[in-house]
C-alpha cells in the first residue's frame, strides 16, 4: 500500500502492484480489491471495492508498476479500520485474450523502488483509516 489516509487526501487508500514478465508479448494485467479486518469475525472481509482490470503492458518488460486508489465514506467517529489490498494478476494471449497464467498476493511492506507515493515511495502492507 502507497497510499494510507494521508491528510491531503482523506479516506484513501492506494494500492501500487510490481508484475514480473515472462518475456513474451502475453499480456499483462492487474485486479485491486481493498479488504478490512474485522475483530468479531476475526477474518479479513471484503470491502466490495475493486478496480476495473487494468492493462500493464506486454511480458516482454522485466516487470512493471500499476496501482489503484479507494476513496472511502467517513468511518463513524471514533472508529477505525485495519485495510489490506489483494492484487490478482492475470497473462493472457496477446491472439486471444485467454487467460494463461494467474496469481493472487496481498499487499506487503519494506518494498524497494515503490513508484509515487504519499508519502514518496512509502510501502506498508496494512493501512489505518481512522475517524
Amino acid at each position: 500500500m502507497n497510499v494510507c489516509d494521508p491528510p491531503s487526501a482523506r479516506n484513501v487508500v492506494g494500492i501500487r502492484a510490481s508484475m514480473p514478465g515472462n518475456g513474451t508479448s502475453q499480456g499483462m494485467f492487474m485486479h485491486f480489491s481493498a479488504q478490512w479486518y474485522s475483530p468479531a469475525k476475526k477474518r479479513w472481509l471484503a470491502t466490495g471495492s475493486s478496480s476495473p482490470w487494468v492493462r500493464a503492458g506486454n511480458a516482454r518488460h522485466v516487470s512493471t508498476q500499476r496501482g489503484y486508489s479507494f476513496r472511502f465514506a467517513d468511518p463513524p467517529r471514533g472508529t477505525e479500520f485495519l485495510m489490506r489490498g489483494v492484487v490478482r494478476y492475470q497473462w493472457r494471449s496477446r491472439r486471444t485474450g485467454r487467460v494463461l497464467k494467474r496469481r493472487t498476493r496481498l499487499t506487503r511492506g519494506g518494498i524497494e523502488g515503490v513508484a509515487g507515493g504519499i508519502p514518496a515511495r512509502k510501502s506498508t502492507a496494512f493501512c489505518l483509516v481512522a475517524f
